[in-house]
């Protein structure tokens, strides 16, 4: 959250995009955590931090700007 707030002030793109009106419980972030672990086969040796910040991007997705969505397939 803090690394949002600090990227949002200084005009980077977020890293992750939860809802606004959105509270995890402790619960829900280590369940999101070690479905990243999982996802990574994560083995002890990664930090939690970073395992939490990849599973908030895999479950909270932010949409790509217009400019990076790819371009839409030509009719046929």
């Amino acid at each position: 959250m803090a690394s949002n707030a600090w990227l949002k002030r200084h005009g980077g793109q977020m890293l992750f995009c939860m809802p606004g009106d959105l509270a995890l419980s402790s619960e829900q972030t280590e369940e999101i955590m070690l479905k990243s672990a999982d996802k990574r086969s994560a083995k002890g040796e990664m930090a939690v931090a970073l395992l939490l910040l990849w599973g908030l991007q895999d479950t909270y997705p932010c949409d790509k700007p217009a400019s990076q969505q790819p371009a839409p397939a030509p009719p046929d």
